[in-house]
């Protein structure tokens, strides 16, 4: 027991080395930037647009030229926007 507590507060006879840091890994190449891609026209559909918000039902519906009245419910945004979009 004695030998266990003299290993712990004392130090060992035998300098421990200190492992050799890695080397720096080296830096990525930077990316080359692609074009920016053309936003494709999505079909507006009755179920694309149930799956939007109100806030976004709205901003929608600028796109289209219309101005929409949140207080609305969504169904009477969703056919509105669905009109405006066939014109």
């Amino acid at each position: 027991m004695f030998k266990w507590l003299k290993e712990i507060f004392f130090a060992s006879p035998e300098p421990v080395k200190p492992a050799p840091a890695p080397a720096p890994a080296p830096a990525p190449a930077p990316k080359a930037k692609a074009a920016p891609k053309a936003k494709a026209e999505t079909k507006v559909t009755k179920a694309s647009l149930s799956k939007l918000t109100k806030g976004q039902l709205e901003a929608k519906g600028r796109e289209f030229g219309i101005e929409l009245d949140k207080r609305k419910k969504k169904d009477d945004l969703v056919a509105e926007v669905l009109k405006a979009s066939k014109k």
